[in-house]
């Protein structure tokens, strides 16, 4: 196949396979392959979290009063933990479609693009021995991330952003590599790394000029002006602190004994070995010779382990595809043929994971009804 039929049949199986997670709970059905849905309907995927408060940031932008606010039953300084490249997503499709329906959308087409990204990144580089086979890898793998990419979350959008900034960076185009950065940390606050990756990349490269260093500086800049908005809009400038700083400390590693008071043994041990793989996938990418990839994959992988969390899965997601795949490419299989029969087991098994998980974490039913109604179709 050449490199435009390979894209189209990314693009296909990255939203058939998302069509086909929403499939049973547009019909209402209560179990697919003996998996219970205690929860279905349409409203299941609208209601996982956190897609609902993005789409209420969607519609206030952090407006400090609004009857959004209330709805939800969260004070405005909340949603300063929501930054606006999301929801501005979610606004620009909803000019065409209902807010609920633009925020599924907007992930539909912007986790399309990230799987072209992610397949040209590894293509035009040669990062891999079978771009095509890892991009379709990459869709289904961790499956924390098939399931992100098909509700309403912000990831998406974030590695969409940090997949184009380092194809940029590779091709030594600072300024769009660098305002795809302020766009990603616009996105997630961990964006915010992606300054030292510019930075280091240079230094490294014997590349780092005056006008580098400041054009690199509106990466933080937008970090700064987006607080000073909320000091305008919240009356607070370390809103966004105020939220997540809880899940912080200054002593690594404390999400393993949490999960053994929480989730016992098992859960703890899962941990331990999340972060030995990811640990080993990113000295891989060093000694391939990745540098862009493994300075982004340690910055975002070192302040993870200070994060005291139950979902440390979640936060490692934007470093999965360097990590977890190129990292070790080397064991994939060299023939298609055979990499056809794990991806399949894949597939299905992280299908089942998706139908699983999808109604455990939803905005409680009547609170979203009434949401939905204050929010009204457009």
């Amino acid at each position: 196949m050449n490199e435009r039929s390979e894209i189209l049949i990314l693009v296909a199986v990255s939203i058939v396979s998302s069509l086909l997670l929403y499939l049973p709970f547009a019909l209402n059905v209560t179990a697919v392959l003996g998996v219970q849905l205690p929860a279905t309907g349409i409203q299941v995927l609208e209601r996982y979290y956190d897609g609902p408060l993005y789409v209420v940031v969607s519609k206030t932008f952090y407006a400090g009063a609004s009857p959004l606010y209330g709805a939800s039953l969260l004070p405005a300084q909340y949603y300063a933990a929501h930054l606006p490249g999301y929801p501005t997503a979610i606004w620009a499709f909803s000019l065409a479609t209902p807010p609920f329906v633009a925020m599924l959308v907007a992930n539909l087409v912007i986790s399309a693009a990230a799987v072209v990204a992610f397949y040209l990144l590894t293509a035009r580089f040669k990062l891999v021995h079978d771009p095509f086979s890892s991009a379709l890898l990459f869709l289904f793998f961790p499956p924390r991330w098939f399931l992100y990419r098909s509700v309403g979350a912000s990831e998406p959008l974030f590695i969409l952003l940090t997949l184009l900034m380092l194809y940029f960076l590779k091709k030594d185009e600072s300024t769009k590599s660098t305002l795809l950065g302020a766009f990603a940390t616009l996105t997630r606050i961990w964006g915010i790394i992606t300054f030292p990756v510019l930075i280091g990349v240079w230094l490294w490269n014997k590349k780092l000029t005056v006008r580098r260093f400041v054009l690199a500086l509106a990466i933080p800049a937008s970090l700064l002006l987006l607080f000073s908005f909320y000091a305008y809009s919240l009356g607070d400038f370390f809103a966004y602190f105020a939220v997540n700083q809880a899940f912080l400390t200054n002593i690594p590693l404390l999400t393993i004994p949490m999960m053994a008071l929480t989730s016992g043994a098992a859960g703890s041990e899962l941990y331990v070995i999340l972060f030995f793989i990811y640990a080993v996938g990113i000295v891989q990418l060093y000694l391939k010779g990745y540098l862009e990839l493994f300075l982004y994959a340690l910055f975002m992988f070192v302040p993870v382990l200070f994060v005291v969390h139950n979902d440390i899965s979640r936060y490692l997601l934007p470093i999965a595809p360097f990590a977890l795949i190129i990292g070790f490419d080397a064991l994939m299989p060299k023939k298609r043929r055979y990499f056809l029969i794990p991806l399949a087991l894949l597939c299905v098994a992280g299908y089942l994971y998706c139908l699983a998980v999808l109604p455990t974490n939803l905005m409680p039913l009547p609170l979203f009804e009434h949401l939905f109604q204050v929010i009204g179709v457009r």
